[in-house]
């Protein structure tokens, strides 16, 4: 049930036919402003119920915000993972053309080397 919102309809018809009015436009007036105040005020109990429903709608929000964060986290870590396991297998892929060159360039040393100390 709606709350009703006080309202001196008695001074109200009271100012207004002080004003001009006759009593019977005045009365009209004051049953519109009744209706228009109980009609469009909130009420306390209104407020409770949209702030009620305004809580459950958040919570939902910050569920799946965090069901959202731990998605996009899980897949980062993956992402992260698999950019590791890359960088890994390049260093190795450096590493072996290093030691191929390291040693073809000892191989050529020590070939001049012997070429030299033969014909010295």
């Amino acid at each position: 049930m709606a709350e009703a919102i006080a309202f001196d309809t008695h001074r109200f018809v009271k100012n207004l036919t002080a004003s001009g009015f006759t009593e019977a436009q005045a009365e009209a007036l004051a049953d519109e402003q009744v209706h228009l105040l109980n009609s469009n005020l909130a009420t306390r109990t209104g407020l409770a119920a949209v702030k009620s429903n305004l809580e459950g709608t958040i919570e939902q929000v910050r569920t799946d915000l965090e069901v959202k964060i731990e998605q996009v986290r899980t897949d980062l870590e993956a992402k992260i993972e698999q950019v590791r396991a890359d960088l890994e297998v390049k260093i190795e892929q450096v590493r072996a053309d290093i030691l191929k060159w390291m040693i073809t360039a000892m191989t050529a040393q020590t070939a001049l080397l012997v070429t030299l100390i033969r014909y010295w």
